[in-house]
């Protein structure tokens, strides 16, 4: 081939754009991951999404991130191995949620973590309960606590993944896909998609899966999130717990460490008893 007949050389068409198709939960995505949905429905898991907003103007028994939760006045504030009151993390009530199989229908679900550098996190035994807790309450008609100012030194000076409280609310969502879950390996991901051939369509189905169906995100239930791993993977007995709850950075708003996400684990047992009593609790940065 000559210098000349290189330019003279047809170039190859263009690809054909794919064409884009609305879900019916309004997510739009490409004709051919719409077309291949029905064939991932064996690893759906369907979750919770939660948006959490800024807000000063929440009610004692609203679901929140920070702020001040409903506790009842006869009983003793939780407080970590040092004695310090526990930061209340969050507070889900669950007659404000969509409901979800497993889940409570009904009560509050309270997650308070130590004000340490840590987070109260305990990387060892990340199920014990001393600088992290996890409370349930069903019966909320207990006089609460209507003073909450032993907290406002800690919220106020205290290195907290996030400060002030934030409004949250909810939707019913479906996951598909993780890079980090345990219970989503490599190989059965691959298993699944096997009309797809190994290459440039494969990889483009896996970024637009991850996009369309993220993993991360504050949510119940679902895939969780991970920048590091999952901490399930290193204990065992809980690569079948569920995710309970996760809360991910999201602006100047909520910071784990340098941009991470926390997340709690249960066995699906306990979460239908509604004992909270042994719960995984991790975050991670990267």
């Amino acid at each position: 081939m000559s210098f000349f007949d290189f330019f003279r050389r047809k170039k190859a068409p263009a690809p054909e754009p794919v064409p884009l198709v609305q879900l019916p939960d309004g997510r739009t995505v490409s004709q051919t991951l719409a077309d291949y949905l029905p064939k991932l429905e064996t690893l759906a898991l369907p979750c919770i999404r939660i948006e959490a907003t800024p807000s000063d103007n929440l009610f004692q028994f609203d679901s929140k991130f920070g702020g001040h939760p409903y506790w009842p006045k006869d009983k003793v504030y939780p407080v970590d191995s040092f004695g310090n009151y526990m930061y209340p993390l969050a507070q889900l009530n669950f007659s404000q949620i969509p409901h979800l199989e497993g889940y409570p229908e009904k009560g509050l679900l309270q997650f308070y973590i130590a004000a340490d550098d840590m987070y109260g996190l305990n990387v060892d035994n990340p199920t014990a309960q001393t600088n992290f807790r996890v409370v349930y309450f069903e019966d909320t008609t207990e006089p609460p606590v209507e003073n909450f100012h032993f907290l406002d030194s800690q919220q106020r000076e205290s290195d907290l993944p996030l400060k002030g409280q934030m409004q949250l609310s909810f939707k019913q969502d479906t996951d598909y896909f993780s890079f980090s879950d345990v219970r989503l390996p490599e190989e059965r991901l691959d298993k699944v998609m096997t009309d797809l051939q190994p290459g440039e369509e494969y990889r483009r189905m896996e970024d637009e899966l991850s996009q369309a169906f993220p993993d991360n995100g504050h949510k119940i239930g679902g895939y969780a999130y991970f920048t590091q791993t999952d901490p399930r993977e290193d204990h065992a007995g809980t690569s079948d717990w569920v995710l309970l709850l996760q809360i991910d950075s999201q602006g100047s708003d909520i910071c784990w460490g340098d941009y991470g996400v926390g997340n709690f684990f249960i066995h699906p047992d306990d979460l239908r008893r509604k004992d909270f009593s042994k719960v995984l609790y991790n975050w991670d940065c990267t």
